[in-house]
């Protein structure tokens, strides 16, 4: 009889532990149509939360838009779920924007604060990189796009024009790789630039320009760069391994909490969906007003790999 007993609990513990094991179906994750995106913007705009409960378990995902307006919502999520494990959308290596301008630095900050580890659920460069080089696009345009996304983001937050020769400079020091192929010269960049976007790059208003490249409704022009054609299928390749990481943490932890852009939201939302139900949604104006953290800082910062 107790042999029995003992076998039953210990099926019911199997059972117990394999409930609460998580399976991410990455067949699921898609590319949206524009259609599809408009449905999703219309009734759930960003930046927003989803809140998936299941097993116990508590997904908080924060649909984003990248840069100050979605603090508020990452305050709200760390003060109202404290979360025991935070996701960012930032490639390993890299650095967070600014913890009062972007919601990857600022969730950084909180996860400091409240001494939780924080994981960059994002793929790093060289596999960005070597998919790309998969996919049959150069070096130079892979050098491209993040020059494209460095500049844009010199002149949001610094309100500056940059120029090819700092631009080159800044992507040598921060994620030029001999092995992948020739680092731009002056000249080649502006010819490339000039080829591609019909600019000259040291002229070039890029917040317009990045605008236009990420316009939910893009012009013909636009989807014939590099630039867009990259960003696109890498998006959803970056996408699987974002979705790897918020299961990874649910089978670690109780309460979880992710960012990413809302793009990245959609594209997984039906594996979400599979995995853990439907989301209660929070959108913007559902949150109350926030106290932010004005002088965050990273000051003891625990960072944490759960997917190599």
């Amino acid at each position: 009889m107790k042999k029995n007993l003992a076998m039953l609990l210990l099926c019911f513990v199997c059972g117990s532990a394999f409930a609460q094991t998580f399976k991410a179906d990455t067949s699921l994750i898609f590319n949206p149509t524009e259609k599809q995106k408009e449905a999703f913007y219309t009734k759930t705009p960003p930046p927003g939360l989803a809140i998936y409960q299941k097993n116990g378990k508590t997904l908080v995902l924060l649909a984003a838009v990248h840069g100050p307006k979605s603090i508020p919502a990452v305050q709200y999520a760390f003060d109202t779920y404290h979360p025991q494990v935070s996701l960012v959308e930032r490639e390993p290596g890299q650095p967070f924007v600014s913890c009062i301008k972007g919601e990857d630095g600022y969730t950084a900050a909180l996860s400091a604060r409240n001494n939780i580890p924080l994981v960059r659920s994002d793929l790093d460069l060289e596999g960005q990189w070597k998919y790309a080089q998969k996919l049959g696009f150069s070096y130079e345009d892979f050098q491209m796009l993040w020059m494209i996304r460095s500049a844009y983001g010199f002149a949001s937050q610094e309100g500056k024009q940059t120029s090819a020769a700092q631009e080159i400079k800044d992507y040598k020091r921060t994620i030029h790789n001999p092995a992948w192929g020739e680092l731009f010269t002056e000249e080649r960049l502006l010819a490339y630039f000039q080829e591609h976007y019909n600019r000259d790059f040291n002229s070039t208003d890029f917040i317009a320009l990045y605008q236009d490249l990420m316009n939910r409704h893009p012009k013909k022009w636009v989807k014939k760069t590099p630039f867009y054609q990259i960003h696109v299928v890498d998006r959803v390749y970056r996408s699987v391994f974002m979705l790897e990481n918020i299961t990874a943490a649910l089978n670690e932890y109780q309460t979880v909490f992710s960012e990413m852009g809302a793009g990245h939201f959609i594209e997984i939302s039906k594996a979400l969906k599979k995995m853990l139900g439907k989301p209660q949604y929070i959108t913007a104006d559902q949150i109350p007003p926030q106290v932010v953290w004005e002088d965050c800082n990273l000051e003891g910062l625990q960072e944490k790999v759960l997917v190599p």
